[in-house]
């Protein structure tokens, strides 16, 4: 049972004409992924090199759980259209991260448990580069605590 929870964020970061010129829609997403891959490398998730999709830019990675190979995908775009210089309207992006937690109750809890752990080191790597209004959306790691501190933007649940 594969699972996506789904953030958004102000900062204000701009695609290379280049990477815009990759794209497949003209979708930004390029610098959001490469400033996230770094930040979540150091925390131990090793993302590919991100490529451009129809929806923006993918990377993934294989989740090693208890010997077998898990996909683990980082999605990244604007959260409205991208501009001309390759930002985000309003410098709002969305990031979605997505699992297979598995069937089985024991599988489902230990993979439930790795994905909490992604979306809080996710959020702490969105802070590292400066995101600001961080947003969880339904289906959100309400449960995850950030990092603490006067710059740590808790998760908020969109109703």
């Amino acid at each position: 049972m594969s699972t996506a929870w789904t953030l958004t964020f102000t900062a204000p970061l701009r695609d290379a004409a280049e990477d815009l010129a990759e794209s497949v829609n003209g979708i930004a997403g390029a610098a959001l992924q490469q400033a996230l891959r770094p930040a979540l490398a150091e925390r131990g998730w090793g993302f590919c090199e991100p490529f451009a999709e129809d929806f923006g830019w993918f990377s993934d990675l294989a989740y090693n759980d208890e010997g077998k190979r898990v996909a683990v995908a980082l999605a990244t775009g604007p959260e409205g259209e991208t501009r001309p210089d390759g930002g985000a309207e309003d410098d709002r992006w969305r990031v979605v991260i997505s699992m297979d937690l598995g069937m089985f109750a024991k599988t489902k809890a230990r993979r439930s448990a790795a994905f909490g752990r992604l979306a809080g080191d996710l959020h702490a790597a969105c802070l590292a580069i400066g995101a600001t209004g961080i947003v969880w959306e339904e289906g959100g790691p309400l449960a995850v605590t950030p990092p603490a501190g006067p710059e740590a933007d808790p998760p908020q649940k969109i109703v």
